[in-house]
């Protein structure tokens, strides 16, 4: 897995309220009810959110709406939450490209397949 830290970009509850436009008791619930997750920041204990996460259309701001049944499976198959962001971001061969970028082109089975498959 690729080192999350320096790769990705990050926000913080606040900043990801300001991008998505909504309130920040928003991204609470959202990260609560598990369609986001937000990770403790190991330098400075602040609590971050992969920007990846993310979507701001015309039609529809908020977590990526694949994302929520895809953690729930990671968490159900024994990932934490810092690894749940490490698969979601690292090339998965049998893919081509990161589960999240499959989820972002529609292939919500074929990563919750792999998903699932990694807890045998």
């Amino acid at each position: 897995m690729n080192d999350i830290w320096t790769e990705l970009e990050w926000l913080t509850p606040k900043e990801a309220a300001a991008f998505l436009e909504v309130e920040p008791k928003q991204i609470r619930t959202w990260t609560k009810d598990g369609s986001l997750v937000a990770l403790e920041n190991p330098t400075d204990g602040k609590h971050l959110i992969p920007r990846g996460f993310l979507v701001k259309r015309e039609d529809y701001v908020g977590p990526l709406e694949t994302l929520k049944g895809t953690i729930t499976l990671l968490r159900d198959c024994g990932l934490t939450d810092t690894e749940i962001v490490g698969w979601l971001f690292s090339i998965e061969e049998t893919l081509g490209e990161t589960p999240l970028q499959a989820l972002l082109t529609g292939k919500k089975k074929a990563v919750r397949r792999i998903a699932g498959a990694l807890a045998l």
